[in-house]
């Protein structure tokens, strides 16, 4: 599921840079033509869509690897604040992603990834990618939530 899903994200990366190039310098005034349509679809809405399931499938597959892998040392309180302090990294990319714009997919995509790790979590313990996804996309989810509320 891993590999997998890095070719999807890989696949995602190659198709959008070449229709977002092809989209901005010959469809941006173009929206009608067939040609134009499938570049802007590509574009706007394959890639996404491909980017998306590569992304849900590699951090799954770290989720369900701890899972299966349990860290079976103690895990000290100086673990969980580092642990914390590097999720604040990932909430605040998914704070400006999903806080100051139209929110679409990535919100459904964050917030499934962060119901997976929450429910690991609570039925795991704290193992420590469970705690640094929790902690990261529920952070970022919040706030995103505030700052879309304040718009």
């Amino acid at each position: 599921m891993f590999i997998i899903g890095l070719y999807l994200l890989a696949a995602s990366y190659g198709d959008h840079e070449v229709t977002n190039y092809l989209h901005q310098r010959f469809c941006t005034t173009d929206t009608t033509s067939d040609l134009c349509r499938i570049v802007i679809f590509n574009d706007d809405e394959f890639s996404h869509w491909i980017f998306f399931t590569g992304f849900v499938m590699v951090n799954a597959a770290i989720l369900f690897l701890q899972d299966l892998f349990p860290h079976r040392g103690q895990i000290t309180g100086t673990d969980l604040a580092l642990l914390a302090l590097n999720a604040l990294f990932l909430g605040a990319g998914v704070f400006a992603n999903l806080g100051f714009e139209e929110i679409g997919l990535d919100l459904y995509v964050v917030a499934l990834l962060a119901l997976i790790s929450v429910y690991l979590l609570w039925r795991r313990g704290r193992q420590p990618m469970f705690f640094y996804y929790s902690t990261a996309y529920v952070l970022g989810l919040v706030g995103s939530l505030i700052a879309q509320g304040l718009r």
